[in-house]
């Protein structure tokens, strides 16, 4: 941390109208608290930043180098983490090339449901590069996170924020690409199914940089497999429909019609589980007793199953606390190899535990 006199910096805010200036984001980078005239700046890994508009503006003049626009800086004075907003960083290079002159580029890589077994092994070899700076989806798992050998920053994609998170995204990796880093993208699943994939690529190359990707499994198939539930079976369901949980800004995407013999899988919709199945039976013609499963963290140590239908699978979510990431299956198909009882009714509840090694 350091110090600045406060009339310094008051004399040096008022010279300081120019065009260039340095971020917030900038020290951010660094993970550090830095005290400036007596109020104090917490970088990434915190959230308090200077207190008023007047404190930051000068903290912003006092850290002028020349390197930012003004449209850049006065970005990232929006919002309460410093970071600005990526359509306002100058390209990198003329038009998109695979490498910059230092060296940077850029892979978009795809870590599957959680398994580090079923990382490809082309994406296991990339994560292994000590000098990669890898940025991470904050629902990639704990043992895949675990085999990168250098550099780790985790998005923090939490409710309400989802925005501005990926903003911290596209920033880390514009500050890699300046220093010379191969920058690995590091996404759950496969990186262009609901992932982003897609309109990081063309982020990346409005920074000057064209992307390299690296596939991986998604969980729309290998979560339902994971969790004993096949998403075709002859007989039972004969096409799968693929859907997210959540639209643009929050908004809840157009619903595919009730077919029995369907198989759907969403991603990323467990925290609006009660709000699909009511949607779903009122307004896409689901009968009640349509079978439901989640299979949650597939792959996973911790990897969890729990079936019920459109009627009970919210108390039953609710009730074994099932949480992000999880694939949810509906049709069918959700009960097709699962153990019936004496009168054919499958079971309901939780029925595998990976925790506990056994199905209950």
């Amino acid at each position: 941390s350091f110090i600045i006199d406060k009339l310094t910096m008051a004399r040096n805010s008022r010279l300081s109208r120019k065009t260039g200036v340095a971020l917030i984001g900038i020290l951010a980078a660094a993970s550090s608290t830095t005290s400036v005239a007596g109020f104090h700046v917490t970088t990434t890994g915190g959230k308090s930043r200077p207190k008023s508009p007047v404190q930051r503006r000068l903290y912003l003049d006092q850290l002028s180098n020349g390197e930012f626009s003004r449209e850049t800086v006065e970005s990232s004075m929006k919002n309460d983490w410093g970071i600005p907003d990526s359509r306002t960083l100058d390209p990198l290079s003329k038009t998109p090339v695979d490498q910059l002159p230092n060296g940077a580029k850029i892979t978009l890589v795809g870590s599957g449901p959680g398994d580090p077994d079923l990382l490809t092994v082309k994406a296991l070899k990339f994560l292994q590069d000590p000098n990669a700076l890898v940025i991470c989806d904050r629902l990639v798992s704990d043992e895949i996170v675990e085999l990168v050998k250098g550099e780790v920053k985790t998005a923090r994609k939490l409710p309400g924020c989802a925005d501005l998170a990926q903003e911290e995204i596209y920033w880390w990796t514009y500050q890699g690409l300046k220093s010379g880093k191969h920058v690995i993208r590091l996404k759950i699943g496969d990186p262009f199914v609901f992932g982003r994939g897609g309109e990081e690529v063309l982020t990346f190359r409005n920074f000057g940089v064209e992307a390299s990707v690296i596939p991986g499994v998604s969980s729309a198939f290998s979560a339902p497999l994971l969790g004993n539930i096949p998403v075709t079976h002859r007989g039972v369901s004969n096409q799968v429909v693929m859907c997210t949980g959540y639209g643009r800004e929050g908004t809840s995407p157009d619903l595919i019609q009730y077919h029995k013999e369907q198989t759907v899988v969403f991603l990323m919709a467990v925290g609006r589980l009660r709000e699909l199945c009511d949607r779903l039976i009122r307004l896409a013609g689901y009968p009640k007793n349509t079978p439901v499963g989640i299979i949650e963290r597939a792959g996973c140590p911790n990897q969890r199953t729990v079936v019920g239908n459109m009627e009970t699978i919210g108390d039953i979510a609710e009730r074994y606390n099932v949480q992000a990431p999880s694939t949810i299956v509906v049709g069918d198909v959700v009960n097709v190899l699962q153990e019936k009882n004496e009168e054919g009714e499958a079971a309901i509840g939780l029925i595998q535990n990976m925790t506990d090694s056994v199905y209950v």
